[in-house]
């Protein structure tokens, strides 16, 4: 406790030099907190369900037919079921509303040990063909929609056109591992032809394992029953292989990599503030070895020394931890604001006991090991040697110390900086990528159709027809449609036969993306046409079918010849017979910008002969005057013209769409930017401190120099050089640590190489320049000494 009140006193005597420190540590700090959180609240947290560590998922989603075969051949499940989600219409008053509907089937509520808040929820009898059509509310849509109304049990709700009566409400921390919908149903009974369908590959499919079963035992079995799958439906399941992970690892091991990367980039920052924090350390014990000599000769042993040193440096690092947790909290908040939109697990991110405890325990730690040596390199006093003498030397032992810190401090930057780079290179180029169409000025709006009311293709076409007819009549608005959007993150695929080739066995056909369009949906993307002629209204379902092949398709089937002409066919019975290619297209980045698109065909809705493909998102190019809200809502009302009862969502420019795309890449580049450049300067202030107190040492003997003849420019460089060389090992040191992390960012970069030379040669004239003027200035200071006053220096 004395050395406690000794320390508090002292610490209010200088109080510059507190503050720098506690600074220096709360840079550290509170970025490895904010980190810290969000690296809980995603990896760390233990999943919002009973016994977490008994789910499991299949990497591949299934259909239904499927998930019942799993369930009556598997013994390793006590439960297993499975969800999609489905956008569907709902008129609760006012403008129509999409309702995003969890469709589920087996036992997914009960394997999740969902309780409701209200009624019951579905249970595997309600998941049967033919039964009835029941309805579970979310918490938050049964708040917000119905204003948390108890008398909601019983009440009938129409969706998509049909009757649903509610039977329950799930609790407000419930969370569907897939998705946020606003409502649950049974998908074989709101979608009985998908869940007859064995390819219909809808649901995520979740499984309990039983107590005694290990992971290992349920992947052998889940083989058995795959090679099963593949014998009675080749078709589908030839070549089968699931793949079961955790359902912990299925949720965030996508993100996984990328937030440790930015717990490794933030510890890294971590490093620097404790490097400066031993360095002010040192240079604040140097200042006291006359008063720390005077304690030993009075009797003070060197262990009562080093605790009274260790406890002033940890009640500098506690506060600093303090101030940490102050700018953590900010940093929270700033995370939160900038983050991907498809960040799992969102809602666990936040500053809990635990993040304060890690940053309490962070600094104390920090406190302690980085106090260490300080204190001890302080104690080691020399009583014969600094009794009577007026003014205490630092040894060279501290002077070493305190350099050795600023060169890892400087290769830490200059590593921070070239991953930086990397990154932000990587951006810009996927930034600056073709996307394969034209972005600007294109609105997009998303639409669902009812089954109800629009059973057949007819019917499906004959309002996209009438609804784009009356878009283009707005003035300067040019509309089509198309069934997956580039970018959009939805993409189906359909094994095929060209014709003329051999017939392979079932299931080893090659597959193709199909995207179905209606209008002239090249012209408004601005898709270049490349061969033949695009698709038009006067393909009708009475004419010969017909698509128009990308590039990527051309390529690959039809390398040494025009695929104009040619004919192919689904594997499966797709509703249509034979397709002629009559055009190709330019490829889009439709999976990425940092990705080619896969082969792929447009074909026209009216000829797709899939009534199940009752989605279609608007494309919309606006070069008139009318923008914004404005064009919106006009374009909404030329749609409820047709069909008021159709509800809009997802309405966004495909700027938005683009900008979404590579949300977590700037995210990631941000973040490691911000990071390297607290890094520099910390690292620019570690040095000046070294080269400034260098000057202060050397005071006397610069002045010595001076007065035997020494020039202002001899004494500027004399300074300089020292600061040079530590630069100069510091960023060798930093260039072999930057090239082995390059290698570990690979997977992270597209279109730059790990050993960039123009980012290494850039940084490191970058971070010459930091060091140069960073020892330019105390080495002016010298040069500009007075020799008679330099030395009376005491």
């Amino acid at each position: 406790m004395n050395d406690l009140r000794f320390a508090f006193r002292l610490l209010a005597k200088s109080p510059t030099f507190t503050l720098a420190a506690v600074l220096t540590l709360a840079l550290g700090i509170g970025a490895n907190t904010a980190i810290f959180t969000v690296v809980n609240g995603i990896l760390l947290r233990p999943l919002p369900y009973p016994a977490p560590q008994e789910l499991v998922t299949f990497r591949a989603q299934q259909s239904v037919l499927e998930l019942n075969d799993i369930a009556e051949q598997s013994r390793s499940f006590s439960g297993i079921g499975g969800i999609g989600l489905q956008a569907t219409d709902f008129s609760g008053g006012g403008e129509p509303m999409q309702l995003e509907v969890g469709l589920v089937a087996g036992d997914f509520f009960s394997v999740l040990g969902t309780r409701p808040a209200l009624g019951r929820v579905l249970a595997a009898e309600d998941n049967r063909f033919g039964a009835g059509r029941s309805l579970v509310l979310s918490h938050a849509f049964w708040q917000r929609q119905f204003g948390g109304d108890a008398s909601v049990l019983g009440r009938t709700i129409t969706l998509a056109g049909q009757s649903y009566d509610v039977i329950g409400v799930t609790s407000a921390d419930f969370r569907s591992p897939h998705g946020t919908p606003d409502a649950f149903a049974s998908l074989p009974v709101f979608y009985p032809e998908a869940a007859k369908s064995r390819g219909a590959h809808l649901l995520r499919v979740y499984g309990r394992l039983r107590p005694a079963v290990s992971m290992a035992e349920a992947k052998t079995e889940q083989r058995v029953i795959d090679d099963r799958l593949a014998r009675t439906s080749p078709e589908e399941n030839k070549g089968r292989a699931s793949v079961l992970v955790s359902l912990h690892e299925r949720l965030v091991g996508d993100i996984r990599p990328a937030l440790l990367l930015l717990f490794g980039a933030v510890g890294m920052v971590l490093l620097i503030a404790c490097a400066n924090f031993a360095n002010l350390l040192l240079a604040r014990n140097a200042a006291r070895a006359h008063e720390l000599s005077i304690r030993a000769a009075l009797g003070a042993s060197r262990a009562q020394l080093i605790r009274q040193v260790l406890s002033e440096s940890l009640l500098r690092a506690l506060l600093g931890g303090l101030a940490g947790l102050l700018l953590g909290s900010w940093g929270v908040d700033a995370l939160l604001a900038l983050k991907p939109e498809d960040l799992p697990r969102v809602e666990n991110i936040q500053l809990d006991a635990g993040v304060m405890a890690f940053t309490l325990g962070l600094a104390l730690l920090t406190g302690l090991l980085f106090g260490l040596l300080p204190a001890w390199q302080a104690t080691r006093v020399n009583l014969n040697g600094m009794i009577g003498l007026g003014t205490p030397r630092l040894t060279s032992g501290p002077s070493a110390l305190r350099s050795a810190l600023v060169v890892i401090e400087l290769a830490l930057a200059l590593i921070l900086l070239v991953g930086a780079s990397l990154f932000g290179r990587t951006f810009l180029r996927l930034t600056n990528a073709n996307p394969g169409f034209r972005p600007q000025q294109l609105l997009t709006l998303r639409v669902e159709l009812p089954e109800a009311r629009y059973q057949d293709v007819a019917r499906q076409t004959q309002f996209r027809e009438q609804v784009l007819d009356r878009m283009n009549t707005v003035p300067g608005v040019q509309a089509a449609m198309v069934s997956e959007l580039p970018l959009g993150g939805n993409a189906i695929d359909h094994n095929f036969l060209i014709e003329g080739q051999p017939l392979l066995p079932a299931g080893d056909e090659p597959s193709l993306y199909n995207r179905s369009v209606a209008g002239d949906y090249f012209r408004v993307m601005g898709i270049p046409l490349r061969q033949g002629r695009s698709l038009t209204r006067e393909d009708r379902s009475e004419t010969p079918t017909v698509g128009v092949v990308n590039e990527a398709m051309a390529r690959q089937y039809f390398s040494d010849q025009s695929p104009l002409g040619k004919r192919l066919r689904w594997a499966r019975n797709e509703g249509v017979d034979w397709i002629t290619i009559v055009g190709v297209v330019g490829d889009v980045r439709h999976f990425g910008l940092g990705r080619m698109d896969e082969a792929a065909i447009y074909t026209l809705y009216a000829q797709s002969g899939q009534e199940w493909k009752r989605w279609s998102e608007f494309v919309v190019r606006a070069d008139g005057a009318a923008q914004g809200a404005a064009l919106i809502a006009q374009l909404k009302g030329e749609l409820w013209k047709v069909d008021p009862l159709i509800p809009v969502s997802k309405v966004r420019s495909m700027s938005e769409v683009l900008a979404v795309s590579l949300s977590e890449r700037r995210f990631n580049a941000l973040l490691i930017g911000v990071f390297a450049l607290v890094a520099l300067s910390l690292s620019a202030i570690g040095l000046y401190g070294v080269i400034a107190y260098l000057v202060e040492q050397r005071t006397r003997e610069i002045g010595v120099r001076m007065a035997l003849g020494a020039q202002r420019h001899q004494v500027l460089g004399l300074i300089m050089r020292h600061g040079l060389v530590l630069g100069l090992l510091g960023l060798a040191l930093g260039m072999a640590g930057a090239l082995m992390v390059g290698r570990l960012l690979t997977s992270f970069l597209i279109g730059v190489g790990p050993t960039d030379l123009a980012s290494l040669g850039t940084i490191s004239l970058v971070l010459l320049g930091v060091v140069v003027v960073a020892s330019y200035l105390p080495a002016r200071r010298a040069a500009a000494l007075n020799p008679n006053l330099a030395l009376r220096h005491d």
